[in-house]
């Protein structure tokens, strides 16, 4: 038994001799350039560094000497830099942490470790090396999937990219440090230039303006004007309110209650039905523009978008077609209201710039003095639009701003667009006044021409025929597309269709809806609007006919000459049947009350939209996540905010302005009543047509001896109403 004993001692004693030996720690076996750091440190040094850049470089590299000593500070940095992640996917934009990186706890009481957040862009091939189609080979090598565009046209090469660097370094250093860190941490290569498009640095405060200050004066002037204007006339007797002093004009300018009535108004010669129409396509307007800029900012399953598009989404990506909609509503609203009475035509022209200019100037006036100030988050860096406001905000006062690239605000391109779309209205409306023949004339040779120049573009510059069915390639970057400007937010672009609306206000002021109601028998009016919903739908489709199919030149150059036309003479249609025939439901629907002070709102609610889009999409730190429910869901809150913006811009800037420019030029003698309805054209109408002065605008109609309202005419003076 004990020696049993003794031979299992032996035996154990015998196999962990096996294992004596010294014993050494993992950390002191490691060589002093194998960690990531190390080598990261190491392919810093190789690079060519200039002597202003030197500093940048310790900084640097005492931050990653210290990361390996878990120092606070150091770690700090490090941990909010993140690599980029999920672009095979689509995601472009990678922002990193970017709180973490500009508000550290020791920001005021340790300058020396003032940090900075830039964001910068590169890409990974060559645009020359980017192929036509894409081409996904799971064995082929990585290269040959990001040199593949997405189907809708998504760039995958492309990549901005945050970073949490020493305030010390300089752009041109911040650019070799993304270039050495991107390259050693993916083991791949950057094929551009890294472009930083701005850093900013920890603790650093914009400073706030004269044009700040201005701007809250004047928002604090106005609204309290209107306060004051309506308090004067609630307590001030009715017969001290009618002489035409200025306070008068002021006061009743600006009161809110006459304001507020205008906007519920109904009035006699209003078209109904479009005031539905015009709301629920600025609706549907604020829903596109939601997924803009949700690309623009950004979102991490792109590709989701690609597959949406490839199915039924697809048959929305000729969805620039709703804003031709107003386009045309507009061609008709402005022939409508120069054939109703004799007028100035350059005092037509005049107030049309006026009501258009005080919303528009407004805006202008916050993007370039308040919103810098209201802009927190990455990926408000790199957008353009308070830079592009102040270098060219004069043109776009002017309407004389049609190049996307100078565009300041960027749905503003439909005003000068639509305003110089009013000039040739105009002309040609002069024409016809001098002469039917030349009129008539003149129209046919213009609508050929809004025909065949988009076509011979699109052609010559070998464009798609529909533009966004190469969604991702134009969107992403629209500021940087030159196709935008020639063949988007050019005047003859639009043409057709508003000449398509020229024609129906010909038609309607021909036979007046309230002479020939139920003029068109049920039966007929149904099958009209049917084939109008028809032949929009097969119109909308065009965009992903087009992706399918790919480009064939005479097609594409075909199709961007016709498109709009049907489009637009689908809209007159439901127009038409739904004024001279009987149209169940779509007619109730569009004529519901509701929609008449919406409708009044829909130019408000068009420019203020974006601002609500920019400041919510834009200030997330995240990418965003493309998903049907949640962008249902953001546009109705947005439409909502907008609904709610448009009626202060109404009650505070749009019905004062027009009530003081009716004072001021078209109201010559005293006691005439004015209106404070803008003259109707597209998004921007209020009642359906030209706004009424019981003057013609200094000229009389001698044919007539009533006005449409229904005061009398004695030897070619109107008699007005005292108030």
């Amino acid at each position: 038994m004990q020696s049993n004993i003794t031979l299992q001692i032996l035996f154990i004693l015998y196999v962990l001799s096996f294992f004596y030996g010294n014993v050494y720690s993992q950390a002191s076996n490691k060589k002093e350039g194998n960690t990531f750091l190390d080598s990261l440190a190491h392919k810093l040094k190789l690079e060519e560094w200039e002597t202003d850049e030197l500093p940048c470089l310790e900084s640097v590299l005492n931050v990653l000497e210290n990361v390996k000593n878990h120092t606070l500070w150091a770690t700090w940095i490090w941990n909010a830099n993140a690599l980029p992640s999920g672009n095979l996917y689509g995601s472009y934009r990678h922002y990193a942490s970017y709180d973490q990186c500009l508000k550290p706890p020791w920001l005021h009481t340790h300058p020396k470790l003032k940090t900075q957040y830039c964001f910068t862009d590169f890409l990974l091939s060559e645009e020359d090396d980017v192929k036509t189609i894409a081409d996904y080979d799971p064995m082929e090598s990585t290269m040959e999937y990001i040199n593949s565009p997405s189907p809708s046209g998504f760039p995958m090469n492309h990549i901005m990219w945050g970073v949490c660097l020493p305030a010390a370094c300089s752009p041109p250093a911040v650019s070799k440090l993304t270039r050495v860190v991107y390259e050693a941490a993916t083991f791949s290569s950057i094929a551009s230039d890294v472009t930083v498009k701005h850093c900013q640095e920890a603790g650093e405060t914009l400073p706030y303006s004269t044009g700040f200050y201005i701007f809250i004066a004047l928002v604090l002037t106005l609204v309290t004007t209107a306060v004051v204007s309506t308090c004067y006339r609630m307590h001030v007797p009715t017969e001290k309110q009618s002489s035409n002093n200025i306070i008068n004009i002021v006061t009743k300018s600006f009161c809110i209650i006459k304001n507020q009535e205008e906007l519920v108004k109904v009035n006699k010669d209003e078209i109904h039905v479009m005031n539905g129409i015009r709301f629920l396509t600025s609706s549907i307007v604020i829903g596109v523009h939601v997924m803009m800029y949700v690309s623009v900012a950004g979102i991490s399953n792109l590709l989701d978008v690609d597959m949406f598009l490839e199915g039924v989404g697809g048959l929305f990506l000729h969805f620039d077609l709703f804003v031709d909609t107003f386009f045309t509503m507009s061609g008709l609203l402005h022939i409508k209201g120069l054939l109703k009475r004799r007028q100035n035509l350059f005092g037509v022209l005049w107030k049309r710039y006026i009501r258009l200019i005080g919303p528009f100037a407004l805006i202008v006036f916050y993007l370039i003095s308040v919103s810098k100030h209201f802009s927190p988050g990455p990926a408000w860096i790199g957008l353009e639009e308070t830079d592009v406001c102040e270098k060219y905000w004069v043109k776009s006062l002017l309407m004389m701003n049609s190049d996307v690239k100078h565009i300041c605000h960027t749905v503003s391109w439909y005003l000068p667009c639509d305003y110089q779309l009013t000039i040739l209205g105009t002309l040609l409306f002069y024409f016809y006044q001098k002469n039917k023949s030349i009129g008539f004339v003149s129209y046919a040779v213009v609508a050929v021409f809004s025909m065949v120049i988009p076509g011979v573009l699109t052609y010559l510059l070998q464009l798609p025929g529909v533009l966004f069915s190469e969604y991702g390639k134009y969107i992403i970057r629209y500021r940087e597309t030159w196709e935008f400007s020639f063949i988007y937010t050019a005047f003859y672009s639009r043409a057709s269709t508003y000449l398509v609306g020229v024609a129906m206000g010909y038609l309607m002021h021909l036979y007046k809806p309230d002479d020939h109601r139920n003029s068109i028998s049920k039966k007929w009016s149904v099958i009209g609007v049917a084939v109008s919903f028809i032949i929009m739908s097969v119109t909308m489709s065009l965009g992903y006919i087009l992706m399918q199919r790919g480009r064939f030149p005479i097609e594409a150059s075909i199709i961007a000459a016709t498109n709009r036309i049907f489009w637009a003479a689908a809209i007159c249609c439901i127009i038409g049947m739904c004024e001279y025939g009987t149209v169940p439901i779509v007619s109730n629907i569009l004529k519901w009350p509701v929609f008449t002070p919406l409708s009044r709102l829909s130019y408000g609610i068009y420019m203020t939209h974006s601002l609500v889009i920019q400041r919510y999409k834009l200030a997330q730190r995240s990418p965003h996540i493309f998903d049907m429910f949640c962008l249902v869901y953001d546009g109705m809150g947005i439409l909502a905010m907008s609904i709610g913006l448009s009626y202060a811009m109404w009650l505070f800037v749009e019905a004062p302005l027009i009530n003081i420019t009716n004072h001021l030029f078209f109201n010559k003698s005293n006691g005439k009543e004015t209106d404070t309805s803008p003259d109707g054209n597209g998004i921007l109408l209020h009642q359906n047509g030209i706004a009424k002065t019981k003057n013609s605008l200094n000229e009389v109609d001698p044919d007539r001896s009533h006005d449409d309202n229904g005061i009398r005419y004695q030897s070619g003076i109107t008699k007005t109403k005292v108030l």
